[in-house]
């Protein structure tokens, strides 16, 4: 009588394991790849920056608008952490980025990277509320073009440092760990 029981009960627990250990590795293809983008990428050459555009509390820009001031285009995934830990560090450092002229473009990656997520509004309230009524910083959605373009293969927080002049002078990612390259661009950024 009890071996029927212990079978019973054993058996349904034993196929779940299987069948969960069998799922895994499906779950690890559908799952982000987490592939920052290059820290000390290849030096852009002052290569101009491509014309695109991208949008913002429903309104369609592009980069020409920002034309005569240093820009950063930062394009992050909001599930990801590192682009947290980054907009932490930018809230962390606003005193010395209201003291300059450049403008930091925060940008949802087109379709969010094709993972689900909260929008670019929302994370950047959650994450470092006092950047978001700040005038030298935008929040925004990628257009399909602006991904293509500025993020080819799809990194997850990767930015590009644009010069007062309309070229790309930097190519990086992960903002928390490369603040000096970009602390190195402003200063090297005319002030007004």
């Amino acid at each position: 009588m009890i071996k029927p029981l212990i079978s019973n009960h054993v058996l349904p627990r034993r196929m779940a394991l299987v069948a969960g250990l069998l799922a895994l590795p499906a779950m690890a293809l559908a799952s982000p790849s987490g592939v920052m983008g290059p820290k000390n990428g290849p030096r852009a050459a002052d290569q101009p920056a491509p014309a695109a555009s991208f949008t913002t509390d429903g309104k369609t820009f592009t980069l020409d608008t920002f034309n005569g001031h240093p820009v950063m285009l930062w394009q992050v995934a909001t599930w990801c952490g590192s682009c947290r830990a980054g907009l932490r560090t930018f809230a962390h450092e606003k005193a010395l980025i209201d003291k300059s002229n450049i403008r930091v473009i925060v940008l949802r990656d087109y379709k969010n990277g094709g993972y689900p997520g909260i929008g670019i509004k929302k994370f950047a309230e959650q994450t470092a509320p006092s950047l978001i009524h700040d005038p030298h910083f935008v929040f925004g959605d990628d257009t399909k073009a602006l991904y293509t373009l500025y993020n080819p293969h799809h990194y997850v927080d990767v930015y590009d440092l644009i010069g007062a002049d309309g070229k790309i002078k930097t190519v990086s990612s992960t903002p928390s760990a490369t603040f000096g390259k970009i602390k190195a661009f402003i200063a090297s950024e005319p002030k007004s």
